[in-house]
């Protein structure tokens, strides 16, 4: 499923430092396989620009800040390498990936990215007018953006990031810029709201904000 110069990255690559892995996030490539309109399998290949990490229960801004769990937040405790999909507002789903080790509830927002040029196409979305086909920088420029366009919902929740569940990241070598920016967002989580643990990749013209 990979291209000739690409690797799957394993579920391990994940259980890494949560920090690390959102700057390393940056560069690398997430994978959606879909049925096509005409019935055939294609696989979306969406290049990451932005991500934010949540460092676990120190964190306020973090889902499983000052020990709360609960049925919603318990994959977080699960050793990284695993996918946590949430709705926010009832409207937008959130694709997190699940960093760091076993009892450490953190994870890493893909908050942004852009197609790549050897991407495959949806019949359907090539018929759209040019700004809103997904070569457009701007189609995945959010995080309920791009769960939209990669037909990405709760059904992810809990899979293992690999290429049985249809969502897994690869790396082709790609090293870019990368800068730090608060996160976004969070203006309830104190001076936390400050903390810099968005990781950007440096002037991108698909960043949700820089």
């Amino acid at each position: 499923m990979s291209t000739a110069s690409s690797t799957v990255l394993d579920p391990d690559w994940f259980t890494r430092p949560t920090c690390v892995v959102a700057a390393d996030l940056i560069g690398k490539v997430l994978c959606r396989q879909l049925t096509d309109s005409d019935g055939q399998q294609k696989t979306l290949r969406m290049r990451i620009s932005e991500t934010e990490a949540y460092i676990g229960q120190d964190d306020p801004a973090c889902h499983s800040h000052a020990g709360t769990r609960t049925a919603r937040t318990e994959i977080m405790y699960e050793q990284g390498g695993v996918f946590y999909v949430y709705l926010t507002y009832g409207v937008h789903h959130m694709l997190n990936l699940i960093s760091g080790s076993v009892e450490s509830p953190e994870s890493v927002l893909i908050r942004a990215g852009f197609l790549t040029d050897d991407s495959d196409r949806l019949i359907d979305e090539q018929q759209l007018s040019r700004n809103k086909q997904l070569t457009h920088p701007k189609q995945f420029a959010g995080p309920g953006k791009l769960t939209k366009r990669l037909q990405i919902t709760r059904d992810l929740y809990g899979k293992p990031i690999t290429p049985d569940s249809g969502v897994w990241v690869e790396d082709d070598g790609c090293q870019p810029p990368v800068s730090l920016r608060p996160r976004i967002g969070i203006d309830y989580a104190g001076d936390a709201k400050d903390w810099l643990l968005r990781y950007i990749w440096t002037d991108h013209p698909s960043l949700s904000k820089n």
